[in-house]
């Protein structure tokens, strides 16, 4: 009976661990649109094509020697970059961790005894010294073990995506950083010259104004303008001191470096790259990436939990070397009929001194086995939680696709729409000069008051501006659709040695 009853228990649990498939590369929770819904909206003409974006060195496509210098630099020297190395070597190290319990567990013991006991007929001293190596090992029946090491190793997988995508946004940072420091430069250049447009104006009105030819309230109106322009280009000076110092700290540095950026422009991104199909941003990207690994992570992590509750067999041996002396009284016996040999004098048993050393090799052998009955809903809470965690993965999993997309549809976006939007900067800009030549000539000729040369210099002087501030912003774009975009990290930015 006792025997039905434990093979009927062994067949339930074999059954509840086998109900259990494991999920091996998962498919995107969500659907993945054929082509980007941008390329179909566009109705700009048609740029030359380019070469798809494949290599995650995206910056050397803005042809910059300084900017890739810098990028490499942080890539070695930055302490985010410095502190995620350290993350994957934990991952790993965790990992081999994990996978110790596969593996035979070898121990070394030993002992050493002295003492003495008091019998009805004597005493004795003794001594007693053992060795042994004891070796266990778990039969992975149910690849339990080998669920929970592959699932770490996805982990420490997942870890080493984490630091690509991290790679690419320091690099990318590096990049706003470097840009920001150039443009911060170009707009200092362009308010000192907008101010001493305005101090040629000043002239004008105030030699006008000696002649009595205007008013003293225009003399005060271009004197607040050339005011104005100073406290603007003291904003400008700072913002030059600003970046370089967010570029210092990229570089793993403090502040106080100064950067070659004297006569730098803004790159000429050239026309929108050949994007290739939202499908490659699932193995382009690391971050992506670095999640379905996670899902696989998890996935095995169910399975291991649903192998913990199946029978487990170990395997013991240990082999070892025991020492044994004692010395002491002893009944000296019968040969024959082994009982005491009383003493002639005293009658009681004889008791003579002797001493026995005894040593060899010993060694045990065995197997056992465990099979988990009940313990409440302990295990069967175990597996609903992981299961509970793989569905959080996978959601996140679609998220991150999504993220992924949206990224890419919105730079794209962006960037057509700040290009239209810079063309119509420019019309308005040459409208603008055309305006202030024409109000200025009306106004040396006595034609009209200074009010709308101001008007039409206030208005040229923000154009400007606004264009300078949407040039940069283009460039921007292009960066964070390489961003966008990920890549294959190269081989020659791989991480450094272990300790």
């Amino acid at each position: 009976m006792m025997r039905a009853v434990i093979l009927i228990l062994l067949a339930s649990a074999l059954g509840v661990g086998c109900n259990y498939r494991k999920e091996t590369d998962p498919s995107p929770p969500v659907d993945v649109p054929t082509t980007y819904s941008e390329g179909a909206e566009r109705t700009a003409p048609p740029e030359p094509e380019a070469e798809p974006v494949r290599d995650a060195r995206w910056w050397r496509q803005m042809g910059d020697p300084t900017l890739t210098a810098l990028i490499e630099e942080a890539l070695r020297r930055n302490q985010s970059v410095r502190a995620g190395w350290a993350r994957v070597r934990q991952s790993r190290y965790i990992a081999n961790q994990v996978r110790a319990a596969r593996m035979p567990q070898i121990g070394l013991q030993g002992a050493y005894d002295i003492g003495k006991e008091i019998q009805v007929f004597g005493e004795f001293d003794f001594q007693n010294a053992t060795g042994s190596l004891p070796i266990s090992y778990e039969v992975d029946l149910f690849a339990r073990r080998a669920r929970e090491h592959q699932g770490a190793k996805f982990d420490a997988e997942a870890a080493r995506l984490d630091q690509e995508s991290l790679a690419i946004t320091i690099s990318a940072e590096v990049a706003e950083a470097w840009f920001d420091s150039i443009n911060a430069r170009i707009e200092v250049a362009v308010v000192q010259e907008q101010l001493e447009t305005d101090l040629r104006f000043l002239e004008l009105v105030e030699l006008r104004y000696r002649e009595g030819l205007n008013s003293a309230v225009d003399v005060h109106q271009q004197r607040q303008r050339v005011a104005s322009q100073r406290a603007l280009l003291a904003l400008a000076d700072a913002q030059t001191d600003l970046t370089d110092q967010r570029l210092s700290v990229l570089l793993g540095e403090a502040p106080g470096r100064r950067f070659p950026v004297d006569g730098k422009v803004l790159p000429d991104i050239g026309p929108t790259p050949n994007i290739e199909a939202p499908a490659s941003l699932l193995e382009a990207r690391p971050d992506i990436k670095a999640v379905r690994k996670r899902v696989e992570a998890e996935d095995r992590r169910v399975a291991a939990a649903v192998g913990a509750r199946l029978p487990v067999i170990t395997l013991n041996f240990s082999p070892g070397y025991k020492w044994l002396q004692f010395e002491g009284d002893q009944v000296v016996r019968d040969p024959v009929t082994l009982l005491p040999v009383p003493d002639p004098d005293t009658g009681l048993p004889t008791v003579a001194r002797s001493s026995q050393t005894a040593n060899g090799i010993v060694w045990r052998a065995g197997a056992e086995l465990s099979v988990p009955l009940f313990d409440g809903i302990a295990a069967w809470s175990a597996i609903k939680a992981q299961r509970a965690l793989l569905d959080q993965l996978m959601e996140q999993y679609a998220e991150t696709i999504l993220t992924g997309l949206i990224e890419v549809e919105s730079t794209l976006v962006l960037e057509r729409q700040e290009r239209l939007r810079i063309q119509f900067l420019e019309d308005e800009f040459r409208l603008a000069n055309i305006t202030l030549e024409a109000t200025r000539d009306r106004y040396r000729a006595g034609l009209s008051d200074f009010l709308p040369v101001l008007t039409a210099l206030a208005t040229r002087q923000r154009s400007e501006l606004q264009l300078v501030a949407a040039r940069r912003q283009l460039v921007s774009y292009r960066v964070q659709l390489y961003r966008a975009l990920g890549g294959a990290w190269p081989e020659e930015f791989g991480e450094p040695e272990d300790d």
